[in-house]
């Protein structure tokens, strides 16, 4: 029996992956919107426990409670990093940088998206990135 030879006509390309990434962490948002289906989609005829029900209430509005108090953190730790910057004006520093050390006078400080930046040469460093201080 001959076997006969035979090409293909087109390549085969994997379809994108389009399989969904899970949250791993739900916001007050999404727990309310959790919550308002729950409500919805319960049995009329054996209703959820009012306890139950108030306990989860609860829980939303420490969820709520505990963004807040992220919040203010992160914006106490912005504030923390530009008033250490700010100290560092005037002074000679040595920042880390993809070139390796650069030395000189801190010329000015930045906050920017949360990030502080001092500059030492007309360039602008992470605040993290500075080593030393003389």
């Amino acid at each position: 029996m001959g076997v006969t030879a035979t090409t293909a006509t087109e390549s085969y390309q994997k379809p994108p992956d389009t399989t969904r990434q899970p949250v791993k962490t739900l916001d007050k948002d999404a727990f309310l919107q959790l919550l308002v289906t729950q409500l919805k989609n319960q049995d009329p005829t054996s209703p959820q426990d009012t306890n139950a029900f108030v306990s989860e209430m609860a829980q939303l509005s420490m969820l709520e409670q505990l963004s807040n108090l992220n919040d203010e953190i992160k914006q106490l730790r912005s504030s923390q990093e530009m008033s250490e910057a700010s100290a560092l004006i005037g002074h000679q520093v040595i920042v880390q940088s993809d070139d390796g050390e650069i030395s000189g006078q801190v010329e000015k400080v930045s906050l920017a998206s949360n990030v502080v930046k001092v500059f030492v040469n007309g360039t602008g460093y992470e605040l993290a990135k500075v080593t030393e201080v003389k």
